[in-house]
C-alpha cells in the first residue's frame, strides 16, 4: 500500500492574517511617503500651482477703470490668499520706474509690501525680462540681506521668532503690455514651515498604525473562520468518505466556491458508493461464475474416481463443457482489461458483414433446434465495412447472446440488417420483460443488474455488453439501446460502409 505523508501548511486563518497585515503595510507606508516624506513637495508643487492661476487672471484684468481695477485685484488676491501688487512702468534716463496703481495686501510679512526697494523691485522686473514676460522666484528675508539675521529681523519688525528666520516667500512676476506702457504684477504667496504639521502627522500615523494593525488581525481571524468552518466540516465527511462511509453529506454553505466544492463532492460520494456497489456485484458474480463450473468439475471428477462404469464420454464432455466455460470468463475479462487499459488494437480490412451474422447465427442451430429459439435474420442485401472482422463477430455473437438469455416466453430474438445511405444499422432485439428508463445508460457496465429485473446469465460471463461496448468505440460506431419495462429491447449500433472490393477492382 502506498505511503501518504500527511503534509501540514499555513492554516487559512494564518495565511489571511499574513495577507491583511501585508495589505496594511503597504496602505501604512503609502499614507508616510506621501504624508510626511513628499509632504513638502506636494505643498510646493499645489503652491506653485495656484500662484500661476492668480497670476494669469491678474493679467487678464483690464486697469483701465482705477477704481473696478482695484476691487478685482483685491478680489482676486483675497480668493487665491496672497499679496498683490500691480506697478505701472515707464522708461526714462534713469532707467524703468515704476508707480503702483493696485495693492492688495493681506498678509503682514510679505516681501513685495515690506521690502519697498527701488532695486529690488528693478530686479524683479528685470528677471521677468529676461524670463519672456514672466518668471517665479523663491526668496527669504536672509536672501536680500546677504544672510545678516539682525537686519532680516529688523525688517520683518522683529515680529517673528528668530527660527523662523529661513521662511521663503514665493513671487510670481509678469509684464502686462498695456496703452503704450508695461503693468507689472507682483504676487507674493508664503511657504509656511510644516515641521509642526509633519510632526503631528507622525504621532496621528503612529496610532493609525496600531488600530490598523489590530482591526486587520481581528477582521482576518473573523473571515478566516467564517472561510474556513464549512471547508473544516467537508474535511470531516471526507475523511469518512475515505474510510468507505458513502453515506456522507457535504454542507458547505457561506459561499458559491464552498457550495460548488460540496456539490461536486456529493456527486463524487454517490459516484463511488455506486462504483463500490457494482464492485461487490462483480466480486460476487465472478465468484459465483468460477464456483459453479468448479462444483461441476470436481463432482464429476469425483464420481468418476469412485464409482465404476461412471468415466462415461458423456460425463468427460460435461467437465469439458465446464472447463470451457471457466476458459471463456478468464478470456472475457482478459479482453475487458485489456480495452479499458487501451493495449486491445484493431486489425481493420474491408469483408462482408452481412456475410459475417450469418455464420454467426449458425452457432445457434441447436437453440432452434432442441429449446424452441425462433431467432430470426431481416436483411435485403449484404453490406461491406472496414473493421475488424473478428471484433465485430465478438459483437455480434454477444448481443444475441444477450438477446437469447432475456427474451419473452415465446423464445423469439429479431436481428435486423438496416442499411441508411453510408451506413449499415444492426439491431438486435428480443421480448423480454425490458429495462427500466434510468436504468439504460448502466446496461454497459459490467455484471451490471438492474434491480431484480435481469437475472444472471445462462449462457456467456456477463461480460459481454462491456465488450461490445469497448470493441464498438475502438470502431468509432454509434451504439445505443431502446427499451421499456415489460416490451423487450432494442440493442443497436451504426457502422460506416464500404463498396465491395471486386466492384472497386472492375471499375
Amino acid at each position: 500500500m502506498r505511503n501518504v505523508k500527511e503534509k501540514r501548511g499555513i492554516s487559512l486563518r494564518g495565511r489571511l492574517i499574513v495577507a491583511f497585515l501585508l495589505f496594511t503595510a503597504a496602505v501604512l507606508v503609502v499614507l508616510w511617503l506621501f504624508e510626511t516624506v513628499l509632504l513638502d513637495d506636494i505643498y510646493r508643487s499645489l503652491k506653485l500651482r495656484d500662484i500661476d492661476k492668480c497670476a494669469a487672471e491678474a493679467a487678464a484684468l483690464s486697469a483701465e477703470d482705477d477704481g473696478d481695477y482695484q476691487t478685482e485685484i483685491g478680489s482676486v488676491a483675497l480668493r487665491y490668499d496672497v499679496c498683490l501688487t500691480v506697478y505701472r512702468v515707464t522708461d526714462n534716463d534713469w532707467g524703468p520706474s515704476g508707480t503702483p496703481i493696485a495693492v492688495a495686501h493681506n498678509h503682514a510679512l510679505c516681501l513685495i509690501h515690506n521690502v519697498q526697494s527701488s532695486t529690488f523691485i528693478t530686479q524683479l522686473y528685470s528677471d521677468a525680462q529676461d524670463a519672456g514676460g514672466s518668471a517665479t522666484v523663491t526668496l527669504s528675508m536672509s536672501d536680500l540681506y546677504g544672510g545678516n539675521r539682525e537686519s532680516a529681523d529688523e525688517e520683518r519688525g522683529k515680529r517673528r521668532s528668530r527660527d523662523r528666520f529661513e521662511d521663503e516667500d514665493v513671487i510670481s512676476i509678469r509684464i502686462v503690455p498695456e496703452d503704450g506702457t508695461n503693468l507689472l504684477i507682483l504676487i507674493d504667496s508664503e511657504l509656511v514651515p510644516l515641521d509642526a504639521t509633519v510632526r503631528t502627522l507622525h504621532t496621528q500615523l503612529i496610532w493609525i498604525t496600531v488600530i490598523l494593525v489590530i482591526l486587520s488581525i481581528v477582521l482576518a481571524t473573523v473571515l478566516a473562520s467564517r472561510v474556513s468552518k464549512p471547508i473544516r466540516k467537508m474535511s470531516e465527511e471526507a475523511s469518512k468518505l475515505a474510510m468507505g462511509d458513502y453515506g456522507v453529506n457535504f454542507d458547505g454553505e457561506g459561499s458559491a466556491e464552498t457550495e460548488n466544492l460540496s456539490a461536486t463532492l456529493n456527486r463524487a460520494a454517490y459516484e463511488l458508493s455506486k462504483l463500490d456497489r457494482m464492485q461487490k456485484d462483480l466480486i460476487a458474480n465472478v465468484s459465483h461464475d468460477l464456483r459453479t463450473p468448479l462444483t461441476m468439475i470436481a463432482g464429476y471428477t469425483e464420481v468418476m474416481r469412485d464409482l465404476p462404469g461412471e468415466a462415461t464420454p458423456e460425463n468427460f464432455q460435461i467437465v469439458l463443457d465446464e472447463c470451457d466455460r471457466l476458459t471463456n470468463l478468464v478470456t472475457d475479462m482478459l479482453e475487458v482489461s485489456k480495452y479499458q487499459n487501451g493495449t486491445q488494437k484493431l486489425n481493420a480490412a474491408p469483408f462482408n458483414f452481412t456475410a459475417v451474422i450469418r455464420r454467426t447465427l449458425e452457432r445457434y442451430q441447436k437453440l432452434r433446434e432442441h429449446d424452441g429459439y425462433v431467432i430470426r435474420f431481416e436483411a435485403d442485401r449484404d453490406v461491406w465495412v472496414n473493421g475488424d472482422e473478428s471484433r465485430l463477430l465478438q459483437v455480434v455473437y454477444n448481443l444475441i447472446n444477450n438477446a437469447v438469455n432475456y427474451t419473452g416466453d415465446d423464445k423469439t430474438v429479431v436481428i435486423r440488417q438496416t442499411v441508411d445511405g453510408e451506413e449499415v444499422l444492426v439491431e438486435v432485439i428480443d421480448t423480454g420483460i425490458g429495462i427500466a428508463e434510468e436504468d439504460l445508460p448502466l446496461v454497459w457496465e459490467r455484471y451490471y443488474k438492474a434491480n431484480d429485473f435481469h437475472k444472471r446469465a445462462n449462457m456467456g460471463t456477463g461480460l459481454g455488453l462491456s465488450i461490445v461496448r469497448s470493441i464498438l468505440l475502438l470502431h468509432g460506431a454509434q451504439f445505443g439501446v431502446k427499451s421499456r419495462v415489460s416490451e423487450g429491447s432494442n440493442f443497436w449500433f451504426r457502422l460506416k460502409t464500404v463498396p465491395r472490393p471486386e466492384l472497386t477492382s472492375a471499375e
